[in-house]
């Protein structure tokens, strides 16, 4: 029986060459995205340079708690099993905006939403045991800072996207330790750099000081390479969606190459880890 994979933000960029890695085994994909017309676009693309018909679109904005709800129930309706939901969906903002939710957008779609998505599709999850969860992290390799979770103290760009990051990790490990006895398994990967949608639109004022000066060269990698960069850097992904070998894993980091790493120290600190899981639960208890 085919493997119903699910990739949120599967439509361009890092997940949509995600799809096409895991569509090559022969694997019934379902991309997430909120464009219904780039998402066409995104699937025609997925089939064409996968040679797998068996790719669908879900659309829903992971800003919105309740549009989440609403895409984990048309998921589920049409998928009751699901071998494989990879959170590869992120977001980069260009300065401090609250969701229709209250929520710091970052915080939203790079934390939030991962984690309501997974919980709402664990009866999927669950019917397709042992099945796989893979977060998506990036960003600088900048600390955890449980004060400033959502850009409360201070907002700049890559290095606020980056604290979201560790934030996810942070949840990850949580999310790995509850979900195991349901027989879901849960990692983190790290795709790297690549010229993406979101990276394109960086300019100076995203970077810190030190990064400003190396304006140039940072350009020029952004640049747009017609998807190289994002299809090296889905490798990580697709590794991890379709390896044998963790096929019992949970709880681990893997870099750009695929191995098993560590994570940031500071994600691995417990009372940073309570206290993103508290601002977690209380954006999600107040939709219950």
């Amino acid at each position: 029986m085919k493997r119903t994979i699910v990739i949120t933000g599967g439509t361009s960029g890092i997940g949509m060459y995600t799809a096409i890695g895991v569509a090559r085994e022969g694997a019934k994909i379902v991309v997430t995205g909120r464009d219904p017309q780039r998402g066409a676009k995104g699937v025609e693309t997925i089939q064409r340079e996968s040679g797998n018909n068996d790719i669908s679109l879900a659309l829903g904005d992971l800003s919105s708690l309740a549009q989440i709800r609403r895409l984990a129930t048309d998921l589920r309706l049409a998928h009751p099993k699901i071998d494989v939901l990879v959170n590869n969906a992120g977001m980069l903002a260009a300065s401090r905006e609250l969701t229709a939710d209250g929520i710091e957008l970052d915080f939203a779609v790079n934390v939030i939403a991962p984690y309501l998505l997974t919980h709402e599709l664990l009866p999927s999850l669950e019917a397709a045991r042992p099945s796989r969860v893979i977060n998506v992290t990036g960003g600088l390799s900048t600390p955890l800072d449980p004060e400033n979770l959502e850009g409360e103290r201070d907002f700049r760009g890559i290095v606020t996207y980056s604290r979201a990051k560790r934030a996810l990790e942070a949840m990850s490990i949580r999310l790995a330790e509850e979900l195991k006895p349901h027989g879901v398994f849960v990692n983190v990967v790290y795709p790297g750099g690549a010229s993406t949608n979101m990276t394109r639109v960086v300019t100076p004022e995203y970077l810190p000081w030190p990064m400003k000066l190396a304006w140039p060269m940072i350009r020029r990698v952004l640049a747009d390479d017609g998807g190289k960069g994002a299809a090296k850097a889905s490798r990580s992904s697709v590794f991890a969606a379709t390896s044998p070998d963790l096929a019992n894993v949970s709880g681990q980091y893997y870099d750009t190459s695929s191995k098993r790493a560590q994570f940031h120290k500071s994600v691995l600190v417990p009372d940073n880890q309570r206290r993103v899981m508290q601002t977690i639960e209380r954006y999600v208890a107040s939709i219950q």
